[in-house]
This record gives structure tokens, sequence and C-alpha cells, in this order.
């Protein structure tokens, strides 16, 4: 791993040819035939020991955990020892053996076998955003945090198959969204693996939330390539001296990002005063569930990393719509921009004379969009980069998406479109 002139990082490999490479101790010593690789079976006769060792689990209830009644299911039993070794030789060299780091090795192993439940941390790594502090606390068991060297090293190793994530962007991350407290149920080590490197939706919609917070908050332009699943004092296996660290790839981020995003200058910074409005949102979004916040987030993160504007236009006025729409959809954008000037009063921050211009421009924009008010293009092109259509009013939509998210957060009784109505539209009759 080095890091770039932008101060993001970047991994490569290096074959078992370079001098770099980890050193492959236990390989050595179990040569596989084209056949076994394939088949994941190793002989009897190239691990001894380990015939006894699987007789000894087939007698107990741990070899349910293992499934050793399915054929070549000893292979579990052979690769976590094999990887326990490699990391011991890693760790504390090829010297006498000493009982104490062999079990600071094993221990994690055997609980990783034991165990009813598995606690996991979940590691976000925040794709091409600098942060202005090394560990920013968010809540009791979520943070922002920098990401040490083992850990970059290690989640490099993460599939990228079939995401359509681009590796520069995977690696681009100095820090990343820590979740802490989750527990993830198995049965069979077979199914320990499977949840570690796929994680639940649950998990997604965390994510999700605190992405939300943080466009919310600051407007970056960010997203995330990498979901990180981290065994917390327990392991199924490891990879020399790294880490254990699981988890899948995803391609949750802007189109832009690919084109060498990760090189040059011009990435979102986030500042500690930002960080704390981040958590301001953060914590605000957790206590209200309700179904149109729900919405209105999963629209504003759509908004903010669309490449088309015309369909982020759309994904922040439905937003907006969800937010301060009622069930009569006549005079719909009148109405929303009386509203949005209205709940501009709570804030403190924008004249509400300049919120409602901003919505009905928005809404000039939609109402182009939607009825294909648009010039045509001539007939005669010219081989030369057009000028993308809506690109103020993308930017002035998800902006006033975040606005209204911002004061609905802070102010949840305007939830309900027709208390603002009542409280700030309508004079009451008597002082």
């Amino acid at each position: 791993m080095s890091l770039m002139d932008s101060g993001f990082p970047i991994s490569r490999e290096h074959g078992f040819y370079s001098d770099n490479a980890p050193r492959n101790y236990v390989g050595v010593f179990r040569p596989l035939s084209l056949l076994g690789a394939l088949t994941h079976r190793h002989p009897e006769r190239e691990f001894p020991e380990g015939a006894k060792l699987i007789s000894l689990l087939k007698g107990s209830k741990l070899g349910e955990r293992f499934q050793l009644y399915e054929p070549y299911s000893g292979h579990d039993v052979d690769r976590m020892v094999a990887t326990a070794v490699e990391r011991y030789l890693h760790a504390y060299g090829t010297g006498p053996l000493n009982p104490d780091n062999r079990g600071k090795v094993l221990r994690p192993i055997l609980m990783g076998v034991i165990r009813d439940d598995y606690p996991v941390t979940v590691m976000v790594p925040i794709a091409l955003t600098h942060f202005a502090a090394d560990r920013f606390r968010l809540s009791r068991n979520a943070y922002v945090a920098r990401i040490p060297k083992g850990l970059q090293l290690a989640r490099s190793r993460i599939d990228r198959r079939g995401s359509g994530a681009v590796a520069g962007v995977v690696s681009a991350a100095t820090h990343a969204y820590v979740s802490t407290d989750w527990s993830m149920p198995a049965s069979t080590i077979r199914g320990v693996r499977d949840g570690l490197n796929d994680p639940s939706q649950n998990v997604l919609e965390e994510i999700d939330v605190f992405f939300a917070a943080l466009r919310a908050a600051t407007g970056a332009i960010t997203g995330y390539a990498q979901v990180c699943m981290v065994p917390r004092r327990w392991s199924v296996g490891y990879f020399v001296d790294l880490p254990p660290v699981f988890g899948a790839t995803y391609r949750r981020y802007p189109n832009s990002f690919d084109n060498y995003g990760w090189a040059g200058s011009g990435q979102s910074v986030v500042t500690a005063r930002e960080l704390e409005d981040v958590r301001r949102l953060y914590n605000l979004i957790h206590g209200r569930r309700e179904e149109r916040v729900a919405i209105a987030l999963k629209r504003l993160n759509s908004c903010m990393t669309r490449d088309d504007a015309v369909d982020a236009i759309l994904d922040a006025t439905i937003g907006l719509e969800v937010l301060l729409g009622d069930q009569e959809n006549q005079a719909l954008s009148y109405k929303l921009r009386l509203r949005a000037g209205a709940l501009a009063k709570l804030s403190g921050t924008r004249k509400p004379s300049d919120v409602v211009a901003s919505v009905k421009k928005i809404y000039e924009a939609r109402s182009a969009i939607v009825h294909g008010l648009k010039t045509k293009k001539p007939k005669k092109r010219l081989l030369e980069p057009e000028a993308e259509p809506y690109v103020a009013e993308r930017a002035t939509a998800a902006d006033m998406l975040r606005f209204i998210i911002d004061i609905l957060l802070e102010h949840p009784v305007y939830l309900d479109p027709l208390k603002i109505d009542a409280d700030l539209l309508i004079e009451p009759a008597f002082d």
C-alpha cells in the first residue's frame, strides 16, 4: 500500500516471485495437485495429524458445526489449522515454539468454533472523502475513524468480482464509518463464513442512515465501495499477520469517481464543525423512524449519487413532496413553496423568500423534464462535448432537500404538512 498525491491509499498485489510478498510457509509443505486445488481436497498423508483431529471432532458436537458428515468437509478444519500456523510464523518467527504466543493465535480460532453467536464490527470505508479528525464519535456504538494500515491491507483482499467497483475507488479511503454491537447467529462454520461475506439488509440500511446524515450535513459528494465485517475477539481463519477482515464489495458511489477521481484534487473535505452537524443529524435520524423520513433520506442518497441531472432533480422533488405534500394534489408546487418558506422561518439561516424562489425554480425544471419541454437537438451534430442540462437546478434541488430534512428532523412536529399550515401559515384569529 502506498499514498497518492491526493492523500488516498492505493493497494497493489505482489506475485509469489516478489520479495515484497508475504512468505508462504505452510504451502511449502502442502503441495497441491491441480485436481486437489479444484476439489479443495488435501491428501491425508500431507497433513498426518489432520485425520486424528477430524476423527476427534466427529465424535463431538463440533463435528456438526464443521458439517463433517459431508464429503471433503475436513477442508475447513485443515484451512483453520493451516492459517493459524501461518499466522504464528509471520507474527512470532520461526524460532522455538512459544506456548503463550501459540495461545494468542489459537484463542480467537477456538472462540470462532464454540460460540453460538458472533460479535462483529461493521467498517465501511468512506470513498474519496477527507476528514479533519482522526476519530470522531457519532453515538455510543458508532464513530468515524482513520483506518489503520493493517486493516487497509486486510480489506484490499476482499473480492471485487461482479460488483463493478473500480480498484482505485475501493482503495481510496482514509476513514471509515464504524458501527459496533452487531451480532451474527450461525450454527455451522460455513454459515459463519457466508454471513461474514454477505452483509445483511439491516447492515446496509444502517450504512444508508450514516451516508444520508453525512450528505445532509455537508453536501459532500461521497459514497462507499466496500462493507467490511471485522470479528471481535474471534475468527475462523487468518491471512498471515493481518487482522481478520471479511465482507463484500459494492458500487454505491458516483460514476465520476471511476475517472481517476482518487488520484487528483477536488475531493470532499469534511471539517470538524461539519462532523458536529453529521453527529446531530445522525442521532436525529435514529430518533425518527417515520416512513416518510426514510423515503426522503433514500431519495437524498440517490439524488447525490446520480450521474444524470434529470434523475437527480426528480429524486429531490419526490423527497420534497414526501415531506411537504399532502393527499390533496391540487396546486402542489404552490403549496410546497409556501410550506418550505414557512419552515425557513425556523432555521434562521435563510430568507423565506429565497427558499420560495428556489423551490419555484426547482419545480419549473421538473415541469420541463416531465412534460418534455427541453428544446430539440439539431439534426446535424458535431463531435464535441455537450453541456449537461439542469446542472444549476440539480444543485439547488439537492441543497433544498438537505435543508428541509434538517429542519424537519429538528422540528419533527412539522412532519405533518397540515401542521405547517396551521401553525406557520394561517394567522390565528385572536392574539
